[in-house]
């Protein structure tokens, strides 16, 4: 048995070594540590994102840790998510040859076992954000009068979080749970200034940020009945302000000669401090309808700029799943469900006066393999970030999202007989 999991654990990481993706572009993602993931990669891509207070035994829900107490006793289960992105741009300043971007991922690998009857862990490696942009815009030369000349600006990376989660059911209908992740990446940033405006030669300034800094995330879920039908779900999750002590470093090339300041110190980013609920109720416990909200406070930490500045972030999502199960020999399986969803948010990015804001909707379903141990979900989201307005870019999307888990038996005590 150990043999076949360790198999089966090598043949999700090599495929994820062997899929290539070009990242989107986004002039959004300029700005801090890029844009942060609005998605778990799970079952609750479907749903418009919402399911903070929805757990399974089967399927794992990788944004609240304390769901992970409802998985099946002495099973394992792995799932891997893949992402495939289109984008569309529009806006003034978009050119006919670059109006368009494509995208294909690995998302997510994540692991979770069910250690004690009450007890689950997880473990696994997620997006949490992404930095993508080139652009060209005019710059003024500091010392002439106005004088300006061309630059071309340039970033990439990304930042992943590793984490371990813990999901522990303190009482029938209550758990809590703890996700300690490590987050980690680079950013890279470029300035190419051309020759013009008093400047003979080209001016090439990179800096590089090395991230890693370790991040928490607690978590609770309290499911009761209401009656013989209704079923009432609540959860919620947490993140608090934390500063991020970057390593930088810094090259700058002039001409023919190249100065590197390894040490340079740059801006702290801050992440801000985050609180999210959630509301579900299930019906004959074949039918789902959740709703979740999220708020960011970004004001206090006081970050703006020449256009643009950072402010609170809301995040409203609502979704529906129908569930249809089936009895076989007095145990009840899911054989498939389908869902919907929508999503609305006010993004933490103010940009001449416009407040960044994202939204769309979701729809999918998944199907579980009763003969196998296989569960394979397939879900897409249609959505617009930004705007037109004020020399502004919206991005339209479509993305496609498969997921595909499996799960086994970790332990069985076999009782010997002499």
């Amino acid at each position: 048995m150990t043999k076949k999991i360790i198999l089966n654990i090598a043949a999700i990481i090599c495929f994820n070594c062997v899929v290539f993706g070009q990242n989107n572009n986004s002039p959004y993602s300029i700005i801090g540590i890029g844009d942060i993931e609005h998605s778990s990669y799970d079952r609750t891509s479907g749903m418009g994102h919402a399911g903070l207070a929805l757990s399974s035994n089967r399927f794992l829900y990788n944004a609240n840790a304390a769901s992970l107490s409802a998985l099946d006793d002495k099973f394992f289960n792995i799932e891997m998510s893949a992402s495939a992105k289109f984008v569309q741009y529009a806006g003034t300043p978009i050119s006919a040859s670059a109006n368009s971007s494509s995208d294909l991922q690995i998302k997510k690998i994540s692991i979770a076992i069910k250690a004690l009857p009450k007890w689950g862990v997880g473990f696994g490696l997620l997006p949490y954000s992404n930095t993508s942009y080139q652009f060209y815009s005019n710059k003024y030369i500091v010392g002439t009068n106005n004088n300006t000349t061309s630059a071309y600006y340039q970033g990439s990376g990304h930042v992943s979080q590793m984490y371990l989660s813990n999901g522990y059911q303190l009482t029938k209908g209550l758990s809590i749970g703890l996700q300690a992740s490590y987050l980690f990446g680079q950013l890279n940033q470029t300035e190419n200034i051309s020759p013009g405006g008093g400047i003979d030669s080209a001016l090439v300034t990179t800096r590089k940020i090395d991230i890693g800094t370790p991040y928490f995330k607690p978590g609770f879920q309290y499911h009761t009945k209401l009656n013989h039908n209704w079923q009432l779900l609540l959860g919620g999750t947490a993140t608090f302000k934390k500063s991020i002590n970057g390593s930088y470093s810094l090259s700058v090339s002039d001409g023919n000669t190249t100065s590197s300041y390894p040490d340079f110190k740059g801006k702290d980013i801050t992440l801000p401090a985050q609180y999210s609920g959630s509301i579900a109720a299930k019906l004959k416990d074949k039918y789902t309808f959740a709703v979740d909200y999220s708020y960011q406070n970004l004001n206090d930490l006081n970050v703006h700029g020449y256009n643009y500045r950072m402010v609170n972030s809301n995040f409203l999502a609502a979704g529906f799943e129908l569930s249809k199960k089936q009895t076989y020999r007095d145990l009840t399986f899911e054989r498939h469900f389908l869902q919907a969803g929508v999503f609305y948010s006010n993004s933490y990015l103010q940009v001449n006066g416009q407040q960044i804001a994202n939204y769309g909707f979701t729809f999918g379903g998944g199907k579980n393999l009763i003969r196998s141990n296989l569960g394979v979900q397939l879900n897409v989201e249609l959505g617009v970030h930004g705007t037109t307005t004020a020399g502004l870019i919206e991005e339209r999307y479509a993305q496609v999202n498969l997921i595909l888990s499996y799960r086994d038996f970790w332990y069985v005590k076999v009782k010997k007989f002499d």
